[in-house]
Parts: C-alpha cells; sequence; structure tokens
C-alpha cells in the first residue's frame, strides 16, 4: 500500500530568513517596539514618506534601547519617499470617474471635483506632469485600480485625458505612469534633507526608491560620503527601467529590496512573482542581501489571522533564497503589530526547518558559470559544502569589515552563521544577512579565533559536544594582507550527551 506524506514538521530553531518591520503609529512606543524585538524583528524600517523628523528621531532612539536591553543586533532602515506622483485633493473630498468620459488633469493649484461644464478635474502634485506625458500614455490611479488614456498634454500644465476603468477616486491617492520616463531625479530635495538627516541619526541603511539606474545609487552615495559611518544604501526596485540595468545596480548598490507594491503596477501583476524570483536569484549571485516586501500579511492589518495565499507568499519568499521579508502596515499601522511578526517568524521557521531536512537552502548553484569566481566567493562555497557534508552546527566568521561573513550567507550553508564583529555598525548591519547570529567582540580576543569560537559556541549552546563547527577566518588579521582559510574543529566529546540531529535545527 502506498505511504502518505510525512506531516512530522520541525521548526527551526535558528531562523536563517530576516524579518524587516516598519515603524508606525501601531508600533512606535517603546513598549511596543520591545514586544517586536523579542517577537523576533531584526530591522526596523522608518518610512519617510509619513511622520516628522521628530517622530523618526524617537522611533530612532526607541529602536536602539530596545536592541541594547537584550543585548541583540536590530538594524535601523531609513525608507526615503523618492518623486511621489499623487493627485491632490478635492472639494468633496473625491470624485467619481466614469468610463470613456473626458477628464483634466491639472498641475495648477486648483481644488478637485466636478465644474460647472460637467468636467471632471483631477489636481496632480506632480509638476512635471505635463511635460512627461504624451498621447496615449497611460496614467494609473490608486493603485491602478483606475486607469486614465491621455488624449493630449499641452506640455505646460493640463491634460485631456479619457477614462478607461473608472470608479472613486479620493484624495492624495497615487499615481502610476507605466513606461513613461520621468525627468523629475530619484533623489529629490526633500530626499536630500531626510537623508542627511538619517545619516546624522546614525541609521545603519537607507533605502532609495524609485532606482532606474546606477547612477542614482551614486547620487545618494556621494551625499553620504561626508558621514562617518555612511549607512549601506538598498536600492528598491518598483520601476521597469532598473530591470534593464539590474546588472549595474547590483554592481553599485549595497543591497536591493523588491518592492512589489509599484513594481505591480507598473507591470503586469502576472510577471511579478517571476520577476521577484529572478531578483532573488541575481542578488545572491552578487552577494547583495535581497528584502521582499509588500502585502505579505496584509489581512493582518485588521485581522489577528492571515489567509491561507499570505502564509504561501512568505513560504515561497524564504524558498526562493530572500535574505529577508518585509512589513509594512501590519507592523506600522496594524492592529497587531507583534502577533503579525510572531506569524511570520513561525512560518519562516517551519518552512525553514523543511528546506534543512531536504537539503534544499539555495545558494551552491548560483555560482558563476565560467568558473573566475572570487577568492572569497569559492572559499564561501566550500564552507557551505562542508557545513552539508559535515553536518556542522555553526560557522563562526571573524569579520572586521562583514566582507567574508556575507559572503558565506550568499551560499545558504546549512548551519547557522556566527560572525564576530569588532564594530558595532557592522555587527547590526549583518543582522539583514541571511542565517547570520552576529556577536561583539574585542580585537584583542581575535588574536586567538580558535579559542574565542569554541567559547562562543558554547555560550550559545550550538554545538554540544562531540559536534563539529567550522572558522572560516584570516590567518592575517591584523595586517595589510587577507589570507583566509577554513578550519574543521571539533567540540571536545561527552560520552554521556549523544548527538541528536535536531540539535542543528
Amino acid at each position: 500500500m502506498a505511504g502518505g506524506l510525512d506531516l512530522s514538521r520541525v521548526a527551526l530553531k535558528h531562523r536563517r530568513t530576516r524579518i524587516v518591520a516598519t515603524v508606525g503609529p501601531a508600533s512606535s512606543s517603546p513598549a511596543v517596539l520591545g514586544e517586536l524585538v523579542a517577537a523576533g524583528v531584526d530591522v526596523f524600517r522608518l518610512n519617510f514618506s509619513h511622520g516628522s523628523h521628530e517622530t523618526h528621531a524617537a522611533a530612532y532612539r526607541g529602536i536602539r534601547a530596545a536592541s541594547e536591553a537584550v543585548d541583540r543586533p536590530v538594524a535601523i532602515l531609513a525608507d526615503l519617499c523618492g518623486p511621489k506622483i499623487r493627485v491632490g485633493r478635492f472639494e468633496h473630498g473625491s470624485v467619481e470617474l466614469e468610463e470613456d468620459a473626458e477628464v483634466l488633469v491639472t498641475t495648477r493649484p486648483t481644488w478637485g471635483g466636478v465644474r460647472e461644464d460637467g468636467r471632471v478635474v483631477i489636481p496632480s502634485e506632480y509638476e512635471p506632469l505635463a511635460r512627461d506625458l504624451r498621447a496615449r500614455d497611460r496614467v494609473l490611479l490608486a493603485d491602478g485600480a483606475l486607469c486614465l488614456e491621455v488624449i493630449e498634454s499641452d506640455g505646460a500644465h493640463d491634460i485631456r485625458c479619457r477614462v478607461v476603468y473608472g470608479g472613486v477616486l479620493s484624495d492624495r491617492k497615487g499615481m502610476n505612469l507605466p513606461g513613461v520616463p520621468l525627468s523629475t531625479p530619484s533623489l529629490t530635495e526633500k530626499d536630500r534633507a531626510d537623508a542627511e538627516f538619517a545619516a546624522g541619526l546614525g541609521v545603519d541603511y537607507m533605502a532609495l526608491s524609485f532606482v532606474r539606474s546606477a547612477e542614482d545609487i551614486e547620487e545618494l552615495r556621494a551625499l553620504l560620503r561626508g558621514f562617518e559611518a555612511p549607512p549601506a544604501i538598498v536600492a528598491k526596485i518598483e520601476k521597469p527601467e532598473a530591470l534593464h540595468d539590474i546588472d549595474r545596480i547590483l554592481q553599485t548598490t549595497d543591497a536591493v529590496m523588491v518592492a512589489r507594491g509599484d513594481l505591480g503596477v507598473e507591470l503586469p501583476a502576472e510577471e511579478v512573482p517571476i520577476i521577484q524570483q529572478e531578483l532573488v536569484a541575481a542578488a545572491v549571485l552578487a552577494n547583495r542581501p535581497v528584502i521582499v516586501a509588500t502585502q505579505m500579511l496584509e489581512s493582518m492589518v485588521e485581522s489577528p489571522r492571515p489567509t491561507r495565499a499570505e502564509v504561501s507568499d512568505v513560504a515561497w519568499a524564504a524558498a526562493s533564497g530572500a535574505d529577508a521579508v518585509m512589513l509594512s502596515a501590519e507592523t506600522a499601522a496594524g492592529r497587531y503589530p507583534a502577533l503579525a511578526v510572531q506569524t511570520m517568524d513561525r512560518v519562516l521557521r517551519l518552512v525553514e526547518g523543511w528546506q534543512w531536512r531536504h537539503g534544499q537552502f539555495r545558494g551552491l548553484e548560483r555560482l558563476r558559470q565560467d568558473g573566475r569566481n572570487p577568492v572569497d566567493q569559492a572559499l564561501s562555497r566550500a564552507t557551505a559544502t562542508l557545513s552539508r557534508d559535515l553536518r556542522v552546527r555553526a560557522i563562526v566568521v571573524p569579520t572586521a569589515s562583514g566582507r567574508t561573513a556575507k559572503a558565506v550567507s550568499a551560499q545558504r550553508p546549512a548551519a547557522p552563521i556566527v560572525p564576530l564583529c569588532v564594530s558595532r555598525t557592522v555587527w547590526r548591519q549583518l543582522s539583514l544577512y541571511w542565517g547570520t547570529s552576529p556577536r561583539m567582540t574585542s580585537e584583542a580576543t581575535l588574536q586567538r579565533p580558535p579559542e574565542v569560537a569554541l567559547s562562543i559556541v558554547d555560550q550559545m549552546g550550538i554545538a554540544p559536544p562531540g559536534s563539529y563547527f567550522l572558522l572560516v577566518w584570516d590567518t592575517a588579521w591584523g595586517r595589510d594582507s587577507w589570507a583566509p582559510t577554513v578550519s574543521v574543529l571539533e567540540v571536545p566529546a561527552d560520552p554521556a550527551l549523544p548527538l541528536d540531529d535536531d540539535d542543528i535545527l
């Protein structure tokens, strides 16, 4: 008789996929921030599309305090607004758009609504709109729920449009212009002020919205260069133009975010899952952490339980190899911010437990096919292979800059990665990387890495007696040269304590 499915599921003890949570009115108090850290948040996102510098500064202080209280690294990501294109305000708060009707979109300062001649006027806050649009271009409103087609633009202020898909349009809804080259830069004047403020606070990451080319990232990096510890840059991929320059973007940025909200409006929705998969694969190959974002557990804004489709979405992102998954409104404005994090944590641990049991962590096949891999990538490949073959309990990586730990993470080894950091900036930034559990130590202790590594895994309780762990370290530590090596170390055996595979989980 045919056997059934093996329904024994074991959740991973040390979660590999990171959780990013957005701070907002529902989560900005010190008490809730502490709950979210306890629930497992690895990175907090400050959304500069909302709030003031004062509220973001208060959230920054609360996050740092919550992190210090548990002595666990928690990174802070400042998400710049970018050139937001929105409609203005209407006399009665909203207006009805009827299909096939002609409407006027204008950048003149005016209230929107129905004029005496019966024509609907839609104000826009995006000043270059009439210059950017041409006949037959499409204008999507309210996340694509409504659609206009341009009949004619005067090139200055006014655009005549036909309503393709109608409905109710309310104040300040977003506008998307698929396929339209925007004349405005990705880094606006507001972004510049926000970037300088956030960098002055000491955030660990800074996300640039609506990236179109590698030059956009270089512009932000030039702005941040004067700060003592400039934040790492996250390129938000939400414009089709970015997909055409993705190789250069990956070489220029420090991390990427698959921002599925605008991406799913700018492109056909059915293409987004494929693009997500391809972006994750490309980022892992380039040793760049990748965040999957937007509507992951959206129903938990109001409900204590996610939908089955949302659970599958989170599971698929983890199974495809993403470094992190992000909660937006769920933690910023939702009724159950901590519960949303706990739910995501449970889903990830269970999926990763299944992956570990079936050898499904993704990474080894993504090395360059021409064989010309840098030393750190070749070393990390060997480390990942050893972690599988020897079923090691941990991979300890003393690191000054984080370079080697990041390369090991990109190969998705079977065991938890424990970077030993001498810089608190690196300590926090590594909390975004897949599979890492960073620990702070002093540079003096790293003059004897094997002894320190053995002490660390003993303190963490992740390598029982008789088990193996790997030490990936620079034998030229403290000198100008770089001489990496991988050592296999054994924890002294205790015959009274037999090993169990579940110890690895």
